[in-house]
């Protein structure tokens, strides 16, 4: 975490040297990363619906209770990025993110792959595919023993984010929404999480995000958009509680548009929260490295899900 300050706020710029300063932290904890117990399931009709599940080690602790499960939403700026970084580390990126929920906490995390620019990916495919997982847990996942019933929390990390709040905000899956978040629902999305998102773009033009947000509706398709839409026409929002997460050392973008978001929707239950020492790409690294600064981040988001699957 001390080397990340020198590296600055560009992500591009930031992206390798950040990845190599957490190596060897991840290689050194790699036989406890990968004794998580791991399954690989389709969950859609893509080759790129594909999920991994990670299984508390004793699932019969959830015997007679409510199931918990986060399902992580990798980023990578809607062109690359996949549930497992094979490239990095020996391919132990998003495991350790997995191994870290189900051996602390007993939480099941899913982290699937979803569609890219390169599978023909076009706003709104990351919110369609989000609502496949959800059908996907309750369709298969909640057949199985201790899952008969569930409580989904979605974290989605940057690009990642982007997808979750579509599926939470756009008009296209209200009837998904609802259903979700039915109190009675044997499913029931309980909580929402977003780290490193930006909630709208701030004039900033890249050539995926106009790839795939559209040319001429970049600020039409983002988040804060989508949620003043869907105020002004009185549609009925889902009621789970938010947590918002942004690095301190992330562009500055993610604080005001959070700030921005959190102001446009008075009713929500949001909490805005800094990850003190982290930059854009650290969070997800940090986690099983075993250092308590670094695995912080992890822990309130443990905390959060407890306080959204209490009641």
């Amino acid at each position: 975490m001390d080397k990340l300050p020198p590296l600055g706020r560009g992500i591009g710029e930031l992206l390798v040297p950040t990845f190599a300063a957490y190596e060897d932290l991840l290689k050194a904890n790699e036989a406890n990363i990968r004794s998580a117990r791991r399954e690989t399931h389709g969950y859609g009709p893509n080759p790129r619906h594909v999920l991994d599940v990670y299984f508390p080690d004793d699932v019969s602790k959830t015997k007679g209770k409510r199931a918990t499960v986060l399902v992580f939403l990798h980023g990578g700026a809607f062109y690359h990025g996949a549930r497992v970084n094979e490239e990095y580390a020996g391919g132990l990126i998003f495991g350790n993110l997995g191994r870290f929920f189900t051996a602390k906490y007993g939480v099941t995390v899913i982290v699937p792959d979803y569609r890219l620019i390169s599978h023909g990916a076009k706003y709104p495919s990351g919110g369609e595919d989000v609502a496949l997982v959800v059908d996907w847990i309750k369709t298969s996942l909640a057949q199985r023993e201790g899952y008969e019933s569930v409580d989904v929390v979605l974290l989605g990390n940057s690009a990642g984010g982007v997808h979750v709040l579509t599926f939470l905000l756009d008009s296209a899956f209200e009837a998904e929404r609802e259903a979700a978040c039915a109190e009675d629902a044997a499913v029931r999305l309980r909580g929402l999480i977003t780290l490193g998102t930006p909630f709208h773009w701030g004039g900033f033009r890249s050539e995926p995000i106009q790839t795939y947000l559209g040319e001429n509706t970049i600020e039409e398709n983002s988040s804060l958009n989508k949620l003043q839409a869907a105020i002004r026409r009185g549609a009925k929002l889902p009621k789970v509680k938010t947590l918002i997460l942004v690095s301190e050392l992330d562009p500055q973008i993610m604080f005001t548009s959070a700030e921005e978001f959190k102001a446009a929707w008075k009713e929500a239950d949001i909490e805005i929260k800094v990850l003190e020492g982290h930059n854009h790409i650290s969070p997800p690294l940090g986690l099983s490295t075993g250092i308590e600064r670094e695995e912080a981040w992890g822990v309130q988001v443990a905390q959060f899900l407890s306080s959204c699957t209490s009641d």
